[in-house]
């Protein structure tokens, strides 16, 4: 079962399969509230999906922040190419955290999270 379920994830396309179907109902059905989930032609500033919650064996609110990725990405798409993910975490850092982010003294703590399908 789990070679399976391996397969089907690896064949998963990341633009309308994973970013817009299979984790934001993941993450849903995990109790967490998605607030974002990515749209084309707009800025996404590093991050596909947010979500906020607080999971069930957890006392700490989160706000998880996903980049989705499709396949597997190694050390040569680190930093080059269309796969690279330096960039996008640096992204997520500068800009989102930055400017897209309440500054609440008791908000969530945000989790930044790179998905790979």
């Amino acid at each position: 079962m789990k070679l399976i379920l391996k397969e089907y994830l690896a064949s998963l396309k990341e633009r309308g399969d994973l970013d817009k179907v299979l984790l934001p109902n993941l993450l849903s059905a995990m109790g967490l509230q998605v607030l974002k989930t990515p749209m084309i032609g707009t800025r996404q500033d590093g991050v596909d999906i947010s979500a906020v919650g607080q999971l069930p064996d957890d006392d700490q609110k989160y706000l998880y922040l996903l980049c989705v990725k499709a396949g597997d990405v190694g050390r040569n798409d680190w930093d080059a190419g269309p796969q690279s993910v330096r960039p996008e975490l640096q992204e997520i850092l500068d800009v989102y955290i930055g400017s897209k982010v309440a500054k609440e003294r008791n908000g969530p703590i945000v989790t930044a999270c790179l998905s790979l399908g």
